[in-house]
């Protein structure tokens, strides 16, 4: 059987300031896919991520946009990486600060308020989406490029149905649903990943590797169960060995290493965009893709340790961004699709100007009438259990 052992370095200095910016990391990915969203609906941004696109000149701003680190900027798959590992890092640490076996975390309640805190906006959302997609009709038409032209046209009830369960995948209809499968699945498995992360039975760098490496067959075979499930591992990962990571990162005092370290997650992160700048087939990135993850954990250690990332990161503006980076996600897509069909005849800029501050809007009145009350829903669960126990 697994030993559990709580990592002691929960408790070292400022916890809490550096998982409050992971916060304001967590924001800044939720506006980097906002942003992804609105770009892809200028055609020659959209080209390089479809199969049969058009190429972009080289040296063309497209050029640098894409394939470049400043593809960062709009880095939208790999902020979903980022997500990914965050959950699994918050989501394993919750586990492991209610002591050190896993009776002493109140699985009993945990489950209800996981679907809660998941299903409640998922299904708010896509009555969002539904009303969207009836007020402004999407129709195939050269101007607004491949991917609008993806969109599906229309929502049945049956595609209505499946996008709500989650578990069987997302029709595509809104986008951003495809992630929350691979959130439920985690989120039902955490004993496992949790059991995983902190076992004494195995060395940490046996874990990493053998993380690492369904990482990499998941990249090469294409296969969404290894490579998404493994994402969380790597959170989770470095949930359990908090303390070491927080001891080597005391002992990395050199002026260069913090940026250093940073400037190789934004390359890592990026890296099969760049390969792709210099010639090298889709197929090949493709199979790459399992270094983005690398990328996205190194961005998430730079977060939480790196002294001036975590000034910024904490300020007002970004833990605001952060608090409504759910809602934000939910919502945006069907915002940014309805502003360009509505302006189809006028420059993708005119769709960008109105969905970007319509998407925020949306995403702070969705944050106050669906995910808040939510959460409080989710945490009276817990709060009538302790009442029972206590009876």
């Amino acid at each position: 059987m697994m030993r559990w052992s709580k990592p002691s370095g929960l408790n070292t200095t400022n916890p809490s300031k550096r998982l409050a910016s992971l916060d304001g990391l967590r924001g800044i990915a939720a506006a980097i896919v906002l942003v992804h969203h609105t770009l892809l609906t200028f055609p020659g941004l959209a080209g390089p991520y479809r199969a049969d696109g058009n190429a972009v000149s080289v040296w063309s701003l497209e050029w640098w946009l894409t394939y470049t680190p400043l593809h960062l900027v709009w880095a939208g798959n790999e902020a979903v990486y980022l997500f990914f590992v965050l959950s699994g890092l918050v989501l394993t640490m919750s586990v492991l600060r209610s002591g050190t076996k896993t009776r002493a975390f109140d699985w009993i309640t945990y489950y209800p308020r996981r679907i809660v805190r998941l299903y409640g906006p998922v299904l708010a959302a896509i009555a969002i989406g539904y009303g969207l997609l009836l007020l402004v009709p999407r129709d195939v038409v050269n101007e607004v490029g491949s991917w609008m032209n993806d969109r599906p046209t229309d929502y049945p009830l049956a595609t209505v149905v499946r996008d709500g369960l989650l578990v069987f995948g997302s029709s595509g209809t809104i986008s951003p649903l495809w992630s929350l499968r691979w959130e439920v699945i985690f989120s039902l498995a955490l004993p496992l990943y949790a059991a995983f992360a902190t076992t004494r039975r195995l060395p940490l760098w046996v874990k990493v590797v053998g993380a690492v490496m369904l990482l990499a067959i998941g990249s090469y075979l294409a296969n969404s169960y290894f490579f998404y499930l493994s994402i969380f591992a790597v959170g989770a990962l470095l949930a359990g060995h908090w303390q070491q990571v927080s001891e080597m990162a005391g002992r990395w005092r050199a002026r260069w290493f913090w940026p250093g370290l940073f400037g190789a997650a934004v390359l890592i992160t990026c890296v099969r965009w760049e390969l792709g700048g210099w010639g090298v087939p889709r197929g090949a990135t493709g199979a790459l893709t399992w270094l983005s993850v690398i990328g996205t954990a190194l961005l998430v250690v730079c977060a939480a340790f790196w002294p001036a990332a975590r000034r910024t990161l904490t300020t007002p503006p970004l833990l605001w961004l952060g608090k409504i980076s759910f809602s934000l996600y939910l919502v945006h897509e069907p915002i940014v699709i309805a502003a360009r069909f509505a302006t189809q005849s006028q420059s993708p800029w005119v769709g960008v100007a109105i969905s970007l501050p319509t998407a925020v809007l949306a995403a702070v009145v969705f944050y106050h009438l669906v995910e808040k009350p939510c959460y409080r829903f989710a945490k009276s669960i817990r709060l009538r259990r302790k009442s029972l126990v206590k009876q």
